[in-house]
Formats: structure tokens, sequence, C-alpha cells
């Protein structure tokens, strides 16, 4: 279940970076991000609803907070709405992420531990820029790819093929 969910994460990542580049439109984005954000809110509910122990709590409020910002992207991008709603969405979900983070570190898994520390970056630069109005669109495009790339495809593969 983890590796899809990286898996399709990672895709809307390259979705949200050529957003961020202008090669993709609004529409098209929110077409995306609605689609994801749907089904990752379906596995999320499913995970937390099943959840036995809090590690899995923990990615349950992982998956959640990214399938709610996609919900909520697409429904600002579909209606032509302001972001700074979503922007403020984006420092609570960082917050969320960041103590992720703590706990990945202090179980001694360092690979979560970083990936959880780049997406609390992720987030509160969407913070920046859409409740700030700081200019870091492109700054937040690389991010998405890079992310994208190194801590959801990656590890969704190695996960998939038992090399994890």
């Amino acid at each position: 279940m983890a590796a899809i969910v990286l898996l399709i994460a990672a895709f809307i990542f390259l979705v949200d970076s050529a957003f961020m580049f202008g090669k993709v439109n609004p529409k098209g984005a929110a077409t995306a991000n609605a689609i994801v954000g749907s089904l990752m809110a379906v596995l999320g509910l499913w995970l937390s609803g099943t959840a036995k122990d809090g590690a899995t709590l923990i990615v349950a409020g992982l998956t959640m907070a990214f399938s709610m910002f996609y919900l909520i992207l697409a429904w600002d991008l579909f209606g032509e709405h302001d972001l700074a709603g979503l922007g403020y969405y984006c420092l609570g979900a960082g917050l969320y992420v960041a103590l992720t983070c703590y706990y990945y570190f202090s179980i001694g898994d360092l690979r979560f531990g970083i990936f959880a520390l780049s997406w609390a970056v992720l987030f509160l630069a969407a913070f920046a820029s859409m409740a700030l109005k700081l200019a870091w669109g492109k700054f937040i495009g690389w991010l998405l790819a890079v992310e994208g790339i190194i801590t959801l495809l990656f590890p969704a593969f190695l996960i998939m093929i038992g090399k994890w």
C-alpha cells in the first residue's frame, strides 16, 4: 500500500512541477490533482481505519495531509480562487510533516526522516508562496521535481521490487 501511495504522489508532484513552470494549464493540473487527491484520501482513510499502531496512523496522517492539499488545490484552480487559504493549510501541514520528521529520526529511520524534512520544506515554501505572496514559484517547481523523483518515485519502485 505504501508503495502505491508514494508512486501516485510522485506522479502528481511531477504534474504540479510542470504547472509551476507554466507547462500545464490550471484546469489540467486541477483535474490531475482532483483524481489523485480523491484516491489518496480513500487510501488515507482506509489506513487510519485499519491502523494497529501509531506508526500506521502517522503514515495515514501524511497521506491525508497531501491528499487534502491536492483536493483543495483542484477546487481552487477549477474555481479560479485565490490560493491564500491553501497557503495557510500548507503551514499546518508543514508543521505536522516536520513532527513526522522528528518521529522518523527518533526511531532511527533516517531515510524517511530526510524525506519528511524535505516534504516539510516543500509545504512551508508553498505557505510562503501562496499565503505570504513570495515569488517562489520556480523554486517550488524545482523542489517538486527533485523531491518527486528522489523521495517518492525511487522509493516506491524499490519497495515494489523488494530492494528497500
